[in-house]
């Protein structure tokens, strides 16, 4: 088995940075025992290495900080050639990051051919453009969600309805758990937040909102809040109070009929062509395993990259994820107060951990671990990639709308769907999300494309995946041709191209509570 080092990518092993790195990740499973050749100097493999996970390709001493991608994600105990890298030999620790040297990075230089580059979507009044056209029946609390339900189910494989109003993709409903009996403050104004965020979103054409009429978030509240976030006249949006309404089967039947008188006018949408300025791309990863960080997220980053360039919006979140890469970001912050910004809310969340009694390692679930990420600093790594290498230009609470071009961050948990339900709400109308186990997570609104960090999976889970990052090392393909196919793929399915999670009606929604530590 032979390899050399001043390479990325070669059969047997993968090194990230050549210059600072002294491990390497095991592409297949390696004896312990066998040899790879380095330059005609011998690594001995003192233990069996199993895919994913990584070794020292040269002596790390103790106290000497253990590297990948040229970051640190732990302090070695004395780690010989050869020998596995785990939990057991480092200790979790990273250097400090000195805030005091800062310099703000010089403003982002447009690509010409990027800006060109157009997708048919859906204008709307406000500017913005949608990649889908759907009617949204939108419960204002849990006492509200069944009958929204089951209104949006009434029209469900309804062909004669979809092939009369061939412009509307769809009538759905979100239902959720919140809106009364909790916190009025943080919880309620979060509540408000998205769903306020799922109705004035360019993909959704018209809504109805449903209350029951005795909750904190009834028709009052609701429809003051709304009155502020939505623009006057954007799109036909209707109200129905269950109390007031005579009950579940009058509600239903009024429902219907609010909702059928409304879709001639959804329907005179039709798709033109937009730049994709317009596109505004969440991302995202879950059921990760060291490919992850690898292959699909630097992929995703790459595409995000682009979609900058051409003058988009990108969204990068779950903040857990993002722990330790205070170093990797600093530089790219276009400001110092966005910076700070983005510190406190790592604060927030290793505070909140604290206070519960749980550390950010709870990040980690079995399949991570057992995919090769060991601890949090190594999946940030990978995590962090993501959000490609433009200048972040804002930090935004969650399900907040974006103000800014470019990349932002935005508060938000590691949980998969309370994620891409915040990025949604922000204002989302694409999700590119890496996977490493396969996962069949989707959105209600919003297509969300899967990309696979290895080819095993993609096979595994091709009805549920849509590309495959895998290739990348198996193929020995280019990140730029990858990025090509991935970033025409974005534009396809903002077209109107479904999506695997389409295709399989996987319609999740999930607010991330407040005072609970998803991560």
């Amino acid at each position: 088995m032979t390899t050399n080092v001043e390479k990325s990518v070669y059969d047997a092993v993968i090194v990230m940075n050549t210059e600072h790195d002294q491990t390497a990740i095991a592409k297949v499973d390696i004896e312990a025992g066998e040899a790879i050749t380095d330059n005609g100097i011998v690594i001995e493999i003192r233990n069996s290495v199993k895919k994913g996970e990584r070794f020292a390709i040269r002596e790390i001493p103790q106290g000497e900080y253990v590297r990948q991608n040229g970051y640190a994600f732990g302090r070695s105990k004395g780690i010989e050639k050869g020998e596995i890298i785990s939990s057991l030999n480092i200790i979790n620790m990273i250097p400090d990051t000195d805030l005091e040297e800062y310099s703000e990075p010089a403003d982002t230089e447009y690509n010409e051919e990027l800006c060109r580059k157009t997708f048919s979507g859906y204008p709307r009044k406000d500017g913005t453009a949608g990649t889908r056209n759907y009617y949204l029946v939108i419960p204002t609390s849990m006492c509200a969600s069944e009958v929204a339900l089951q209104v949006a189910s009434s029209f469900a494989d309804n062909e004669n309805l979809l092939e009369k109003y061939s412009s509307l993709d769809g009538i759905i409903a979100i239902p959720h758990t919140e809106g009364c009996g909790c916190d009025s403050e943080i919880s309620i104004s979060r509540l408000m937040r998205v769903l306020a965020g799922y109705a004035r979103h360019p993909n959704v054409g018209g809504c109805l909102i449903i209350d029951l009429g005795c909750e904190q978030t009834n028709y009052r509240v609701m429809h003051s809040y709304m009155e502020q976030e939505i623009p006057k006249n954007l799109k036909p949006i209707d109200w129905i109070t269950i109390e007031e309404n005579g009950g579940v089967e009058a509600s239903i039947k009024k429902a219907r009929e609010i909702i059928i008188g409304q879709l001639r006018e959804l329907n005179e949408n039709r798709r033109q062509d937009c730049p994709i300025e317009k596109l505004v791309v969440g991302t995202e990863c879950g059921a990760s395993d060291s490919f992850s960080g690898l292959t699909a997220n630097p992929l995703i980053g790459n595409v995000a990259d682009r979609i900058v360039l051409g003058k988009g919006m990108v969204i990068l979140s779950e903040i857990p994820e993002l722990v330790g890469t205070e170093q990797m970001l600093h530089s790219r912050f276009s400001n110092l107060n966005v910076s700070k910004k983005f510190r406190n809310l790592i604060k927030w969340y290793e505070d909140l951990a604290g206070k519960l009694g749980m550390t950010l390692e709870s990040n980690l679930v079995p399949k991570n671990v057992e995919g090769g990420l060991f601890n949090t600093y190594i999946k940030s790594l990978g995590a962090v990639l993501k959000g490609g290498t433009t200048v972040i230009e804002d930090v935004v609470d969650y399900g907040e709308p974006l103000v800014k071009s470019g990349l932002n961050i935005m508060q938000g948990p590691g949980g998969d769907l309370e994620s891409v339900t915040g990025m949604v709400a922000s204002g989302a109308n694409m999700v590119l999300f890496s996977t490493g186990q396969g996962t069949p997570t989707g959105n209600a609104i919003c297509p969300v494309i899967k990309v696979a960090s290895n080819s095993d999976v993609f096979l595994k889970l091709s009805n549920d995946l849509d590309f495959n990052g895998g290739r990348l090392f198996d193929e020995y393909e280019t990140i730029e041709s990858l990025g090509d196919e991935l970033l025409n793929m974005v534009i396809e399915v903002a077209s109107g191209k479904q999506t695997a999670a389409e295709k399989l009606k996987q319609r999740q929604f999930q607010i991330w509570t407040a005072g609970k530590l998803p991560l």
